[in-house]
């Protein structure tokens, strides 16, 4: 491969990509990583990709998993209006010269709650990042309950005995593929790293637990978002995985209310009845007072990760507490305003109840962090406890597990609001940085999103992306002209803070954490330790 040329060969064939205006870069869009999912491929492993003859375009970006379409003014809206089951494609930017030159790798597991979302997202694209020296992949999963349905005759079929979580081994599978062909495009498969944010992140997190990923990457960076509560016997709660034989039964459940006696004929159903399927439990957490929540309209009921025995074998709390962990080193954080986009509770009496069944001889210490003195604080309180379960405390407890184990660790805070144009969906209720606020930033493409941005604003993406570019490289954020970043230990808990300036300080929110660990701790003996 030469600057000039946008063509490369891979194990499968020839692909011809696109250069950039100036030529200094190139993307390969909707690659095949593997075969298609459809038909009795449909709930199983990924397979490896076909090879074709001749040179195949690699112009277009590959339609996304079917999924309900966002709310039209959302700021996660885009780049997925194609959809197909035939959707395990991804994307790579490059501006190596030469095949030697084996530059690090990031591979970016896209947002969505694993109900929506795509890898071709215009935030997401990676010229820029590939112009700072690194080659950037963005992939598609599958999504929903066709990338997540457990139930016990796929168990049953599976030589692991194990059904679900179809969504991870696709990504599993494209990290497999890069091993073997990332090389054609300048990276170095012995650099790769994973980057993701919100079901992206647990991703990223669920990959460091599982035994299925080790040796396929590096560097692990996680962006508001893990899975490390206890095991639960809904998938409706997106702070923990469910436990294998509930998330049988919901597959049994959902099944039987299409009238599908065999997984054969769950099949043969088109992924539109899948999907409108409701909830067979009748519980799902999300879908309360949350009409403009973007993904409310879908089910997370059979449509989340699953400790599956294969995958993962436990809790991936269970997992991390005990060391046993990919020994990577870490890059996390969360933002500021991560109630922004989260369901809420707009009644304060109702919220009050719930809050005195949900957490007991905890409600009275739950009350004075997230008070519900009327409807309007009660509606900002449930969000924000939402983002401080969810999101907060998971990539906390993230770092502070890895950093006990020894492993180079860096810990973030992002609270530099975003000029929000009017009319965008999280500007009412967005607490500063609303959740995802940092995306623009680390891919260096504010141009995107046409805002009135700052000096400040483009001062601050040329520094979160070295950072991150620097981490890529050498599993060290720090590099010159920019603030030393000291790796976190979890006992002095300071953080790298992104906000209106940029600098270490004490970790935020230290009485919430703090609640967060009891009840989280709680939940755990409740369930036997999370195993």
């Amino acid at each position: 491969m030469s600057a000039a040329s946008t063509s490369v060969r891979v194990a499968e064939g020839v692909l011809a990509g696109v250069a950039s205006a100036d030529g200094r870069v190139r993307a390969f869009k909707g690659i095949p990583y593997a075969r298609p999912p459809v038909g009795e491929l449909r709930w199983r492993l990924p397979q490896p990709p076909p090879r074709w003859d001749g040179v195949r375009p690699a112009d277009a970006f590959g339609p996304s998993c079917p999924q309900f379409p966002v709310v039209a003014n959302s700021l996660y809206a885009g780049g997925h209006e194609h959809q197909s089951e035939d959707c395990l494609t991804l994307n790579i930017w490059t501006a190596a010269e030469s095949t030697d030159e084996r530059r690090p790798v990031m591979v970016w597991f896209h947002l969505g709650a694993y109900q929506f979302g795509s890898a071709s997202v215009a935030l997401y694209d990676g010229e820029q990042l590939a112009r700072a020296g690194v080659v950037v992949v963005t992939v598609n999963h599958r999504l929903g309950r066709l990338g997540f349905l457990s139930h016990p005759e796929l168990t049953a079929e599976s030589p692991h005995e194990a059904s679900g979580n179809y969504g991870i081994h696709d990504l599993i599978q494209a990290l497999r593929w890069l091993a073997d062909n990332v090389a054609a495009f300048g990276g170095d498969p012995g650099c790769v790293t994973i980057f993701g944010l919100s079901a992206g992140s647990m991703s990223v997190s669920l990959l460091m637990a599982s035994p299925l990923g080790r040796g396929l990457f590096h560097r692990a960076i996680g962006e508001s978002g893990a899975l490390l509560g206890p095991l639960a016997a809904s998938s409706g709660i997106t702070d923990s995985i469910q436990d294998r034989h509930h998330a049988e039964q919901t597959g049994l459940a959902l099944a039987s209310s299409l009238g599908a006696a065999t997984v054969d004929e769950l099949r043969r159903r088109s992924p539109a009845e899948l999907m409108l399927a409701p909830a067979p439990t009748g519980e799902d957490r999300w879908a309360f007072d949350a009409s403009d929540v973007p993904f409310s309209r879908g089910s997370l009921d059979g449509a989340f990760p699953t400790a599956d025995g294969h995958l993962l074998p436990e809790s991936a709390f269970a997992i991390f507490r005990d060391g046993r962990q990919a020994p990577v080193p870490l890059l996390t954080g969360s933002v500021a305003g991560e109630a922004s986009g989260m369901p809420y509770m707009a009644d304060a009496a109702r919220f009050v109840e719930d809050s005195l069944v949900e957490y007991g001889e905890q409600a009275g210490e739950f009350l004075t962090l997230y008070p519900a003195a009327d409807d309007e604080q009660a509606r900002i309180s449930s969000a924000t406890a939402n983002g401080d379960r969810v999101f907060v405390w998971q990539n906390f407890s993230w770092a502070r597990l890895h950093a006990a184990r020894g492993a180079p660790t860096y810990y973030y805070h992002f609270s530099h609001p975003p000029p929000l144009p009017a009319g965008a969906d999280v500007a009412e209720r967005s607490l500063g940085a609303f959740h995802g606020a940092e995306i623009p930033y680390v891919f260096r493409n504010l141009a995107v999103r046409d805002w009135p941005w700052t000096p400040y604003d483009r001062e601050l993406s040329e520094m979160m992306s070295a950072y991150w570019v620097n981490f890529a490289g050498s599993g060290d954020p720090n590099g010159p002209d920019i603030r030393p970043w000291p790796r976190f230990d979890g006992v002095a808990a300071a953080a790298m803070h992104f906000g209106d300036a940029v600098g270490v300080a004490p970790v935020p929110r230290s009485e919430a954490l703090a609640f967060w660990d009891r009840h989280f701790e709680r939940r755990r003996s409740a369930t036997q330790s999370g195993r």
